[in-house]
């Protein structure tokens, strides 16, 4: 064994690296390859082939594209990249033989280039160098695969220190029905926290927040995120998930002619083409359609222009309004009211959503807090609440308060810690000290 790896330890050498290489980019850089899929559009067209080789950028992009479109499957992509590390290793060993450098010993520096074409070609400076834009682009994948349970186990290990970040660990505890009991247990800044326009986002971001509009029913604004999205790509470069998203979202609302242009696009590729393909046969068929996107047409609102609405509240009614199934609007809903202290809306909107059939057993925990406090801070009396209180929020909430009742200051360290830091007073307090802190 020792003869043979002494004879063969440059194969084993390479092998070794082709498996570094692998696992690095399948699970390490699984985020960062999302990002570069979503980012081109390869299309297996003699058009789109006589087009990218007019120029030479042209031809790069021929090549990076058709490269990328295989990270759309997380473990081809890795596997690719390891081949094609090893392959240009290998090539860099035959040139350094044709130089004279071709002495055993010299082998490893043969590794070198590669390693360098791999760091500076793959990962881009600006990731390498902004944290913000590293934990949007994970952010990002993990809502683009639908781990919700992950996103909330990263937020809870280390707070997002992005908007976007807590924006898409308030949607996956809302996808789970956790937000309403949970979202203070994490940090939270505001309601664009929750919800936000499309003013002053990083263009990455744009993508979330398109899934977040589209899960809640707001289509349009979903298509006019979806298209930002498309159009802030550099080098007019094209983006398979925003075209898939903009045909979806056209096919919703029944517009088949501009969807059956975005589906044209997709019918060439690899990944998509299936779906786009068979989206072309089955445009104009009600009952298809029903089938597929019946549930998104019935809660989706027709009104326009949500996204520069400055009271998320009212156009979150709205939706409540039009499908009272719709329990994550709802969930939304009384989320808004709490960031934004509105307390006469979350009993509003609390008994509203009684009357739907939701809450009907006991209240999520932050409306209990939220009322709880609230109540407390104009009435002695805590027999009175108008709503039940479980034993637990009743506890922490009654300890809260009188420490609130107390306190010269909430520059304490104690209510940086729990359960004072892992309720909706927390919040309040510290809205309210920035408020005090930006009052000239």
């Amino acid at each position: 064994m020792k003869d043979l790896f002494c004879k063969r330890w440059k194969a084993v050498l390479s092998v070794i690296f082709g498996i570094v290489i692998f696992m690095i980019c399948r699970f390490l850089l699984c985020a960062l390859m999302n990002y570069h899929e979503q980012s081109h559009l390869f299309r297996w067209t003699g058009f789109y082939l006589r087009d990218q080789l007019s120029s030479w950028d042209g031809f790069r992009e021929y090549l990076v594209s058709f490269i990328t479109q295989f990270f759309y499957v997380e473990w081809l992509g890795a596997l690719l990249i390891a081949l094609l590390a090893v392959g240009i290793q290998q090539v860099v060993w035959r040139l350094m033989h044709l130089l004279g450098l071709g002495r055993s010993w010299l082998y490893p520096i043969s590794f070198v280039p590669v390693a360098l074409m791999f760091y500076y070609g793959l990962i881009p400076q600006h990731y390498r160098d902004n944290a913000d834009f590293r934990e949007i682009v994970e952010y990002d994948y993990l809502m683009r695969t639908h781990q919700w349970q992950a996103i909330a186990e990263k937020s809870a290990q280390a707070y997002p220190q992005s908007e976007h970040g807590i924006r898409v660990t308030n949607h996956a505890l809302a996808i789970q029905g956790r937000l309403l009991d949970e979202m203070f247990f994490y940090q939270q800044t505001g309601p664009k926290g929750l919800l936000a326009d499309d003013q002053q986002q990083e263009p990455l971001t744009y993508y979330a927040l398109s899934d977040i509009y589209m899960h809640l029913g707001f289509i349009n604004e979903s298509e006019r995120l979806a298209f930002n999205a498309k159009q802030s790509l550099p080098n007019h470069h094209k983006s398979g998930r925003a075209f898939f998203r903009l045909a979806e979202t056209n096919i919703i609302n029944g517009n088949y002619t501009i969807a059956m242009k975005y589906l044209n696009y997709l019918r060439s590729t690899l990944y998509y083409g299936s779906w786009a393909r068979n989206w072309l046969e089955k445009l104009g068929d009600e009952t298809y359609t029903e089938q597929q996107y019946g549930n998104v047409r019935r809660r989706r609102t027709t009104q326009v222009n949500h996204l520069i609405a400055p009271d998320k509240s009212i156009m979150l009614t709205e939706l409540v309004q039009q499908d009272s199934t719709n329990r994550l609007a709802m969930d939304y809903l009384l989320a808004y009211d709490l960031l934004t202290l509105k307390y006469e809306r979350v009993l509003e909107h609390l008994q509203w959503g009684e009357q739907l059939g939701y809450y009907t057993q006991i209240a999520p925990r932050a409306v209990q807090e939220c009322i709880m406090g609230s109540w407390l801070l104009f009435h002695p009396d805590a027999t009175e609440l108008p709503i039940p209180i479980s034993k637990d929020v009743y506890e922490t909430t009654g300890t809260i308060m009188k420490a609130i009742a107390m306190a010269r200051d909430f520059n304490d360290p104690s209510f940086n810690e729990p359960p004072f830091s892992q309720s909706y007073w927390h919040y309040r307090i510290m809205v309210l000290r920035q408020k005090l802190s930006t009052t000239p």
